[in-house]
């Protein structure tokens, strides 16, 4: 079982990933990526996380972040044995602000921390297809959305904590609202 801190696309952006996730599977057979919750983006992942510890935190940091506008464009990989094929996210001040701040304080009452989200090592991104990847389905996927133009401006305005297990979809346990720009 794993534990995240992820955020929940808009609902325009997220009917776009939703779109091509259907794509992807009409098109080459992935279904693994309805394992997880919702369209998202992750900041956190942890075999183990203390929600009680947690959420008082969680309701801190949220109450005293603005919602962030986020921008994405083209296709990423992540290569290996288990390819993650993914739209990246372009870092910005108040995303890296963020997440850092959601790794320095949550950290403490989490184990097991799947340390590519880390600050030193993340790469954000929303994720398209992963688990059922391999040589023939990554190359579907790229010959049916690569040439696609896919560029979102993604409004993030919460912080949720969810819990999924491979094979089994995933459920949200508790949301924090952002503060709203102004």
């Amino acid at each position: 079982m794993m534990n995240a801190i992820i955020s929940k696309l808009d609902p325009e952006s997220s009917g776009t990933v939703t779109d091509l996730w259907r794509k992807l599977r009409e098109a080459c057979g992935l279904n693994a990526i309805y394992d997880l919750p919702l369209p998202h983006l992750t900041w956190m992942v942890a075999e183990e996380l203390d929600i009680k510890k947690s959420a008082p935190i969680l309701t801190q940091i949220s109450d005293t972040t603005a919602s962030l506008t986020l921008h994405t464009f083209g296709l990423g990989v992540f290569t290996g044995k288990k390819p993650v094929l993914y739209l990246p996210l372009v870092k910005s001040v108040e995303m890296i602000d963020l997440h850092e701040k959601i790794w320095d304080q949550i950290s403490p009452f989490s184990k097991d921390q799947k340390l590519y989200y880390s600050p030193r090592l993340w790469v954000p991104h929303i994720t398209l297809a992963l688990n059922d990847l391999n040589e023939e389905t990554l190359a579907c996927a790229i010959n049916t959305i690569g040439f696609d133009t896919i560029e979102l401006f993604i409004q993030i305005s919460d912080l949720v904590v969810a819990r999924y297990e491979e094979k089994k979809a995933g459920e949200i346990l508790k949301d924090f609202k952002l503060r709203q720009q102004t």
